[in-house]
């Protein structure tokens, strides 16, 4: 039995051991839990703990309504198999082994000088002390307040620390969670701009001066500190290149260049940098791109600079360009993604559109521009590293080449041992647990075995645990809803996936899980609405996008549409052959039924009708015709 958690950090949480939250409404009992969690040995005198929470009432009043609190958390804690609280005597206590603690957690691996534990306390480290949670208790709002200085002083150290330890991409990660803590304090920018100087992006570190400079100015009226001059004084200075064998293993560089207004009006400015605008925004919206800013782009603005030079002085390894052209009612927008160390092409398209509604169409283009130049990256990206060998890659590596493999339902069981070596090498990136999760859902998918849950309840642990290091992650928020969905629960499921369409609307896998999940609760309109979204601004579309279409259609009884959805599969599961002959035992066509069939047994030879039927329909007369007409089709029953 796993034990429950309790944790503080970013706010009050308790969650069971099987991932449950659990609520604890009133306001003092979740102070009462916050000052036994803190206490020596996780527990607390009843004297102390009625003076701290009601030392304004009379002492019989605090004695009772602490009485009051206590038996409120017993119920509160009712869901758990064990006793968490426990109550001997005068003494009030958390149950160490009932109970794990981040904020304790946190205090041990902070203290550590080493890098993995310094790790762990960054990983821990989700925001404030009890963001949030006040009372109006003299007593103990003055104990919080000191509760508060400690861990406002003590993620500083460790992520400055963990700084100076690691380099690349991990460092400038980490200086700028460091800057995140206290935006004005001026060791952490020169950090940050460390970080970048020591990677080769000068552009970056000098717009982190910037940045600071800004801050200081506006809040407090003041210039940068002597230290901080000196280093921007430095960044002009040559820097030492970062190595350069394989693959870069941090988040890509983009630059979204100013499309070029080719009318013949001046004045339509606007509507071309209003463009630019909104697809730095929306690429903003991946996690795994890091967006060159606007200001910093828009300097080049109606300059003449060949590719590579703007690519050199932005650090960015690719650079999106385009024009805007404008005739009456129409206008056409160009755009082309270019390798910034190579000049090459990596992707190039045009848009033509009628102007009705001028910020509706800024939106339009905006996204599927950025959702096309997402997907470019990560292709281009994975192409770089497709013939290393796995013992070379690192884990940002092994994560893309996974990624990759995912994809696909002929190479999706590939992508595990490339995940368990980049867990192996850092077990604390959201990103890698959250395609784990993937990819062992789609791993008991594939096998067909329905009575084999600890498979998919492995894939919820691992997307608990993106969830817990990546909170704003879309791909955390699917890797939860994936097991989920086959375990029974997809309204929470549909939760996580409504949380990250909020996140990146534009990503187009977080979207298609939506639509799959609002067909099994019976909302087949909309999730084929999903499918559609998803097809139309993906022209790279995954072949899952097309069986979950044709799955939601024929759910529908749309049975020629679902077997042109089918035709378009690159490679086939074993249900979708299934699936498309029941689409054509239920039009009459008994030989091309036949045929499906064939195919579903030659990719599966042990394929019954109970490992196709897995699908969790609320509706329980789709499973029920669906099995009648695999049974008469000659698939085995199981």
């Amino acid at each position: 039995m796993n034990p429950a958690r309790l944790d503080l950090l970013g706010g009050f949480r308790l969650t069971a051991g099987d991932g449950r939250a659990l609520d604890v409404l009133a306001r003092k009992n979740r102070a009462l839990l916050a000052v036994l969690a803190m206490a020596p040995k996780q527990e607390a005198t009843r004297n102390r703990l009625a003076a701290l929470l009601w030392g304004g009432h009379g002492e019989e009043q605090a004695k009772n309504s602490l009485r009051q609190a206590l038996a409120a958390i017993r119920k509160d804690f009712a869901d758990l198999d064990a006793d968490a609280l426990m109550l001997v005597g005068d003494r009030v206590g958390l149950n160490p082994k009932h109970v794990t603690i981040d904020v304790a957690e946190f205090i041990a691996a902070s203290s550590s000088h080493d890098v993995a534990d310094l790790r762990q306390a960054a990983a821990l480290y989700a925001g404030p002390f009890l963001e949030g949670l006040g009372t109006s208790d003299n007593a103990f709002e003055d104990w919080l307040r000191e509760a508060r200085d400690d861990f406002t002083t003590r993620p500083i150290r460790v992520f400055e620390a963990l700084a100076a330890a690691v380099s690349g991409a991990e460092r400038i990660a980490v200086a700028e969670r460091l800057v995140a803590l206290d935006p004005l304090r001026e060791a952490s920018h020169i950090a940050l701009m460390q970080a970048h100087m020591t990677m080769g992006q000068t552009a970056l570190a000098i717009r982190q001066y910037e940045t600071c400079a800004l801050l200081l100015k506006r809040e407090l009226k003041v210039e940068p500190g002597d230290e901080l001059r000196r280093l921007r004084c430095a960044v002009n200075e040559p820097q030492a290149k970062p190595s350069s064998g394989g693959a870069p293993s941090r988040r890509p560089v983009i630059a979204v260049l100013p499309f070029e207004n080719m009318g013949d009006d001046p004045g339509q400015e606007y509507f071309s940098d209003g463009i630019t605008e909104d697809i730095i925004t929306e690429l903003g919206r991946f996690g795994e791109l890091h967006l060159i800013a606007r200001n910093s782009s828009f300097a080049f603005k109606g300059r003449v600079f060949d590719t590579q030079t703007i690519a050199k002085q932005l650090s960015a390894d690719y650079l999106l360009e385009g024009s805007i052209r404008r005739a009456g009612n129409r206008v056409r927008i160009s755009s082309q993604l270019i390798d910034a160390r190579s000049g090459n092409l990596i992707w190039a398209d045009r848009f033509d559109r009628d102007l009705t509604d001028i910020f509706e169409l800024q939106d339009e283009i905006a996204r599927a521009v950025a959702t096309i130049v997402a997907g470019a990256v990560r292709t281009s990206d994975v192409e770089k590293i497709r013939r290393v060998p796995i013992a070379q890659l690192d884990a940002d590596q092994l994560y893309l080449r996974a990624r990759a493999l995912a994809i696909r339902y002929d190479t999706t069981r590939d992508a595990e041992p490339y995940l368990v070596r980049a867990i192996e090498l850092d077990p604390n990136v959201a990103s890698v647990h959250a395609m784990m999760a993937i990819t062992l859902t789609a791993k008991w998918l594939l096998e067909g075995t329905a009575d084999h849950r600890e498979l998919l309840e492995t894939a919820l642990v691992h997307g608990r645990r993106a969830i817990k290091l990546g909170p704003r992650d879309v791909w955390s928020h699917m890797a939860v809803s994936h097991p989920l969905i086959f375990l029974g629960q997809p309204e929470e499921a549909l939760s996580h996936l409504d949380q990250a369409m909020g996140i990146n609307p534009n990503e187009g896998r977080a979207r298609a899980f939506r639509g799959m999940c609002r067909s099994y609760l019976g909302r087949h309109e909309e999730g084929l609405a999903d499918l559609d979204i998803c097809i139309a601004h993906d022209p790279l579309s995954h072949d899952w996008f097309w069986d979950v279409r044709g799955q939601i259609l024929l759910a529908l009884e749309r049975y020629s549409e679902a077997i042109e959805s089918y035709r378009n599969l690159n490679s086939y599961s074993f249900w979708a052959h299934a699936f498309l002959a029941v689409c054509h035992w239920r039009q009459g066509d008994r030989a091309l039924a036949t045929a499906a069939v064939r195919q579903c047994m030659a990719a599966r030879p042990d394929a019954t009708v109970s490992a196709i039927l897995i699908d969790p329909y609320r509706n329980p007369k789709i499973l029920d015709n669906l099995r009648r007409d695999l049974l008469a089709l000659g698939i085995p029953d199981g």
